[in-house]
């Protein structure tokens, strides 16, 4: 619920003196990559892509992450069931590896953004904003009037910007202290840019934009009827200020561009809202999506350059590389990737809609959150190894193909229940996330004897399932995820009392040479299962 307090107590935890504290010199500190929000990289990324791992949460990820100087991985999630379960702000390494996660006390849709002290700051709707140290313990934080869903920026003099829904715009010293708070007549949703003057700008939900000295004086704002501001303003290399807007919720979203005085220059009429933040390529090319379903390319002067129409709404700001490739995301699940030309280059599909933006690291992997309750990574898609034609055919041992690396199985088990009776029936379901290559996905049970049973569909459980393994014969090869497929369904009649390990996984029917040596696809889930 969005309120108006007319009255609180703004109050800093853990408040000690200032040290400065400004943007992380890394890939990616914060929304938007950089101060000036232009989402641009300094770095290329894939021009064909592959899932490196990715991480399962208990709710929705909204906020985008962002990149620490060691190459650890920092986003927010939503809340859950239990609020205790998720709400989380989340630290990852590079492997996928979870370092460790903060409880905050609400959603958490604000996106990290990293001090050069390592400290990570980032907002909740429990109305705070928080300073979490590299290791994942409190710092302080700073509670306002409601709900903090900005994203902050940290200026080169270690202030902490950002806007809450209690009507404000704040700048908070690196220790927690209020430097200054301005009142507007409307919350804030979008996050705030800062300009090489070190000005900030910031719109907010009456269809006002800011701009507010470091200080906290009003440089200069400019109103535009219907406009709400979700989007988050981009600054260009010559201080053009862009951002879109949602019309009134239901008419026409624009871009509209101002000059650094404050001056209106230009607006572009999308179809529909315009609440994803404006990119700005090298060459000064404007790049957005739109809920229209398209996504536009705009030179300087304002006028359409390409668009691309992707079949669904786009809320996620895009990702340029180095060479102003495109990655941006949509509702529809997937994650896109344009040549700056407008040719699409290569899509990945998640298990949902996205919100969240893309993130790129100094190696050119992608880092990108999903209302699947995923945060991904992608690499660059390997290359296939040619194997050269033997002049002779000399007898050689197999050599074991070690699986390919990933954090997380391709299958995700979930039993109907945690134990059994010997005369039950066991009924498990799986999520099949992405298979890039032929696999024979499967589901089996290992026995106290060390020997495994196979669920065959059809079959029920079988120490020898044709042709290898799988839920049924052939091989499954998808680009989709599946979603809750029955994957077992079978009678335990005849198993003994006992705690068994119950797997689910993919055998990669390109490197399986034989029924003795099966290479799996990515990792196996494995799920405790007990029968009394």
């Amino acid at each position: 619920m969005k309120r108006f307090v007319p009255f609180i107590a703004l109050v800093p935890l853990a408040v000690s003196s200032p040290l400065p504290a400004e943007l992380a010199n890394s890939a990616w500190p914060m929304f938007r990559g950089n101060l000036l929000h232009t989402g641009r990289s300094a770095y290329a990324f894939p021009s064909s892509v592959a899932l490196l791992w990715s991480y399962q949460t208990a709710s929705w990820i909204f906020s985008s992450p962002a990149i620490g100087t060691d190459g650890s991985i920092y986003v927010g999630s939503g809340d859950a069931d239990d609020a205790a379960v998720d709400s989380h702000l989340y630290a990852f390494d590079s492997a996928g590896t979870l370092r460790w996660s903060y409880l905050t006390g609400y959603d958490v849709t604000s996106s990290p953004a990293i001090g050069h002290d390592g400290r990570v700051h980032v907002g909740s709707d429990d109305n705070r904003l928080y300073a979490v140290d590299s290791s994942g313990s409190l710092a302080w934080s700073y509670r306002t009037g409601d709900d903090v869903e900005s994203s902050p920026a940290i200026g080169t003099d270690g202030k902490v910007f950002f806007g809450s829904q209690d009507y404000r715009a704040y700048a908070v010293e690196s220790n927690g202290a209020l430097a200054w708070s301005y009142l507007t007549g409307y919350w804030f949703y979008c996050s705030p840019a800062i300009g090489t003057d070190g000005r900030v700008f910031i719109g907010n939900h009456n269809s006002r934009l800011y701009a507010f000295t470091a200080s906290g004086g009003l440089s200069w704002s400019h109103y535009a009827t219907n406009s709400a501001h979700f989007s988050s303003p981009a600054i260009g290399t010559d201080g053009n200020v862009y951002v879109g807007d949602n019309g009134d919720g239901d008419t026409f979203g624009h871009l509209r561009a101002f000059d650094p005085s404050g001056v209106f220059l230009w607006s572009y009429r999308a179809q529909a809202q315009v609440y994803a933040s404006p990119a700005i390529g090298g060459d000064g090319m404007i790049y957005v999506g739109s809920y229209d379903n398209r996504f536009y390319a705009l030179a300087p002067s304002g006028a359409l350059s390409w668009s691309y129409d992707i079949g669904e709404g786009i809320s996620s700001s895009a990702a340029l590389g180095s060479d102003d490739t495109v990655c941006t995301a949509a509702w529809d699940g997937k994650v896109y990737s344009f040549l700056s030309s407008g040719t699409l280059l290569w899509t990945f599909a998640t298990g949902y809609d996205i919100d969240s933006s893309p993130a790129i690291g100094s190696d050119g992997m992608i880092y990108i959150g999903s209302n699947d309750n995923r945060v991904y990574c992608l690499r660059e898609e390997p290359t296939p190894t040619i194997t050269p034609t033997p002049t002779s055919t000399p007898t050689r041992t197999a050599t074991p193909v070690p699986p390919e690396p990933t954090a997380t199985p391709p299958i995700d088990l979930t039993a109907d229940k945690a134990e059994y009776g010997t005369a039950d029936s066991i009924s498990v379901t799986a999520d099949v996330w992405p298979l890039t290559v032929p696999c024979y996905p499967f589901v089996r049970i290992l026995m106290a004897d060390g020997s495994t049973l196979y669920y065959q569909s059809g079959v029920g459980f079988t120490a020898s399932p044709v042709p290898y393994l799988g839920f049924e014969a052939g091989t499954i090869l998808t680009a989709e995820p599946i979603r809750d497929y029955l994957a077992l369904s079978a009678s335990f009649s005849g198993i003994a009392t006992g705690t068994y390990i119950l797997e689910g996984g993919a055998v990669d029917m390109t490197k399986t040479t034989s029924a003795d040596n099966l290479v799996y696809f990515g990792t196996v889930d494995k799920e405790e299962l007990k029968v009394r």
